[in-house]
């Protein structure tokens, strides 16, 4: 995650578009240079432009003039008068106990570990500001549960508080009042309906955009909308449009802001808001008490009201259109967002981004904010140019308005004037594609041609995985596999691929003991952490999925086309996440940049363990090829115990023994964390013992049992040695050391048998080292078109 974010933040770096600084050497309006040039800002949230104040100024000299530049104290020792004025006319505007912080963030690290205890829960809205998110983060070391539910999902809600309210303590529903990407607002009147319902819930919402510019004496969004309830903690900004620096809390109670101020860890340990901006926080509180506040709030209102309405006339989307001052315009992937931007610089304005992690890969969009620095002119000449420069960006990235109405499920836009056709080459004139939609389709030498000495996505076991996985009760065990070719003009194969559209474990390649604990929660809910994906190759098999020509000159083209039907076939089949998979090293480098473009990320899979050295004569000569560190422990861990075991080469012929076979697999499967995949079904492995292709080795031990302790499943593809499956015994396999035994006895077969390469599949790189394999570097590219199981995961770490 923090690889792909990087990449993505320093290609908008590298673009002009992010980490900029003003050149300015006085900033008065809403006007900034960068770089020497003038843009018009909209990309700040002082929403009511109270930072040229003269007020604001005077207090800002006169605080420092009496108190200095800092007061650098601890509030839990001392602090400066100011303090206590500043609460005091925010106890007034609010008539709550006000606590200052400073900033927003820290108050929720004071707030959050002191008034979430022992047996409480906390539920989580998908879309609450980052802040609140890392804050209840600590609540887990306190082994507070964490729950999140879908963006502003009150039937969601409710039902999580029925199925919580019997153990829990208190429940504390985590909101924002104005959501810091879309711009849309919570519904506190049904939140309010929820509180006043249930006993035990409590709310905590951050106000941060909602403050100022809305609510009586600029109170903000939550309070125009409900009183303070007395379960409810109020947490805004004194930034934005306040003007100042810091945050605010606003509690129902004196004994709540007391033990807050008393225990807050960011009370105790961080600097105070300083003299100067604390001046400024007094003075932007008397303005928001007096009589002409009320001629800046309405002023504003006029703006929010004349942007909707302008918006609407140019046909240009929202997301969710409200009456807040942020706006969100729907694009898709991060690079079409970023060209929309830089065609927005060159006309003079200067526009945010809001894109992925915030946002899924492909629901980014262009966020600007108006203040009242803006005049309706400003406004009015920005829309205009948004709108052209809108369509031609989508276009110059391949996309259109009817696709952001497809991928964002809005209702149809643009002004018909304004429609313009896509000028893109078209991919018939280059090559010819075909989708199909069984192996049966495709000539099997050529398939083989390309694939067999690369994994198991062969002719003939995508034939048998047809037949298998349809038309079977359980869900994960129906499975569409498709194909792709791409052709050139004379025939040639430029791109092939398999993929499989199919339900997947969300946490399939999640670390160890966060499967555990989803695979605890399974037991309840066998679904649990869910979804649909699509994946290259399909959920058995393993190797290359996707072949691509890098010779011919139009591979590029190809790839691109491929990703784009898998994107297409998501969208139509409300498809949770997309996995590219197999590459080396080296084509990941050949591909990364064009699939990062596309919206797909780098994800490090397991290494591939490989024996490709098999020139070897005995094992004395194999061990001769370890390093010092695995010649001893094969000589200790596996040689030593070799004599204690019979080893069988033989199918599985009558029933018991087939059953057995397929119990001794369970076994592994249902302790396994490392990748997380469904259980595969009986039928298949029917399959697998009819199979000549198919070998197997059982393991018996001599003095203790007559039945196999361990069996390795493996299969003979041009040659090379693929081990597929294991079982074990676990009432064995730690004494006896049944797994390094079996991974011996799979190289000893796959030499006895003239093989040119063993493929020991992926995990427990440290004992396949042992046996000789050496790991190789394994990735994929992975889209997530939602984002709410990988939330959902973040909150069980």
């Amino acid at each position: 995650m923090i690889n792909s974010l990087d990449k993505i933040i320093q290609d908008a770096v590298d673009r002009g578009v992010l980490q900029k600084l003003t050149s300015d050497e006085q900033i008065i309006s809403s006007e900034v240079h960068i770089d020497g040039i003038k843009y018009l800002n909209f990309g700040s949230c002082s929403y009511l432009g109270l930072e040229h104040s003269k007020l604001l100024k005077e207090a800002v000299k006169n605080a420092t003039e009496k108190y200095g530049t800092q007061f650098s104290t601890s509030r839990t020792y001392l602090s400066i008068g100011l303090y206590e004025e500043l609460e005091s006319s925010l106890y007034k505007m609010f008539q709550k106990p006000a606590l200052v912080t400073a900033s927003t963030t820290l108050g929720h690290l004071s707030a959050l570990p002191i008034l979430v205890e022992e047996g409480d829960v906390v539920i989580l809205d998908l879309q609450v500001h980052s802040s609140i998110q890392m804050s209840a983060q600590l609540l887990k070391a306190n082994k507070i549960p964490i729950h999140i539910i879908p963006h502003n999902d009150m039937a969601a809600l409710e039902k999580k508080i029925k199925l919580l309210q019997e153990k829990a303590n208190k429940i504390w529903y985590m909101a924002d009042g104005v959501y810091s990407m879309y711009g849309d607002f919570a519904p506190l009147k049904k939140i309010q309906s929820l509180l006043n319902r249930y006993k035990k819930l409590h709310l905590y919402i951050d106000d941060a955009h909602g403050m100022g510019w809305t609510g009586d004496q600029g109170i903000g969004y939550v309070r125009s909308q409900m009183e303070h309830h007395d379960k409810m903690i109020l947490a805004t900004s004194l930034n934005k449009s306040f003007a100042a620096s810091g945050g605010v809390l606003l509690f129902p109670n004196k004994e709540m802001y007391r033990k807050v101020k008393n225990c807050g860890s960011t009370m105790i340990f961080s600097g105070p808001i300083q003299p100067p901006m604390l001046g400024a926080g007094i003075a932007s509180a008397k303005l928001h008490q007096s009589d002409e506040f009320k001629d800046l709030q309405d002023e504003f209102e006029q703006k929010i009201t004349f942007t909707n309405h302008k918006l609407s006339v140019l046909g240009l989307p929202q997301y969710a259109r409200t009456n807040s001052p942020l706006f969100f315009i729907p694009v898709g992937l991060p690079t079409m967002v970023l060209n929309i931007i830089e065609r927005m610089k060159r006309k003079g304005y200067y526009l945010n981004s809001a894109g992925f992690p915030a946002t899924p890969m492909k629901k980014g969009g262009l966020r600007f904010m108006i203040n009242n620095n803006h005049t309706i002119e400003d406004i009015d000449q920005m829309l205009t140019t948004l709108q052209q420069e809108y369509i031609v960006g989508l276009h110059a990235e391949g996309s259109s308005p009817e696709e952001v109405t497809k991928q964002f499920k809005i209702a149809p836009f643009i002004n018909p004037t304004f429609k313009k056709q896509i000028h893109k080459k078209e991919n018939w004139q280059i090559f010819k594609e075909y989708q199909l939609s069984s192996i049966k389709e495709i000539d099997s030498e050529e398939w083989n041609a390309l694939f067999s000495k690369h994994g198991s996505n062969v002719h003939q076991n995508l034939k048998q995985l047809e037949q298998v996985f349809k038309g079977n009760k359980e869900l994960e065990n129906n499975w569409e596999i498709k194909y792709h070719t791409i052709r050139d003009t004379e025939g040639n194969i430029v791109l092939a691929s398999v993929y499989t559209i199919a339900l997947m474990m969300d946490d399939l390649l999640a670390e160890k003991t966060l499967s555990g604990k989803i695979k605890e929660l399974r037991k309840k809910d066998r679904l649990y952490l869910t979804s649909k994906n699509i994946l290259t190759g399909t959920p058995f098999t393993k190797g290359k999925s996707i072949y691509i020509d890098y010779e011919n000159k139009h591979w590029k083209e190809a790839l691109k086309s491929h990703v784009n039907l898998l994107q297409d076939i998501a969208d139509k089949n409300n498809v949770s996440n997309i996995l590219l998979r197999e590459f080396c090293r080296d084509q990941k480098t050949s591909i990364e940049g064009i699939l990062m473009n596309l919206g797909l990320l780098e994800v490090q899979l397991p290494h591939n363990l490989v024996v490709d050295d098999m020139t070897w004569e005995n094992t004395n000569d194999l061990m001769s090829r370890l390093s010092q560190k695995y010649r001893y422990s094969l000589r200790k861990e596996i040689l030593k115990r070799e004599g204690q075991f019979e080893v069988e080469f033989k199918r599985p012929t009558g029933k018991h023994e087939q059953e057995y076979t397929f119990e001794l697999y369970k076994n592994v499967h249902s302790q396994s964390t490392e990748i997380s995949v469904f259980e595969l079904p009986y039928k298949l492995f029917q399959k697998m013992y009819a199979d000549p292709s198919y070998d197997f080795i059982y393991l018996y031990l001599k003095e203790a049992s007559e039945k196999p302790v361990a069996v390795m499943m493996s299969q003979i593809i041009d040659n090379i040695y693929n081990a597929q499956l294991v079982g074990l015994d676990y009432n064995y396999a730690r004494e006896y050391g049944c797994y390094k035994q079996i991974l011996y006895q799979t190289v000893k077969r796959a030499k006895y048998l003239g093989c040119e390469k063993i493929d020991l599949a992926y995990t427990a790189d440290m004992e396949k080292k042992k046996v000789g394999a050496k790991p190789k570097d394994n990735f994929g590219f992975a889209m997530a078109l939602e984002h709410d199981s990988y939330v959902e995961m973040q909150s069980l770490k």
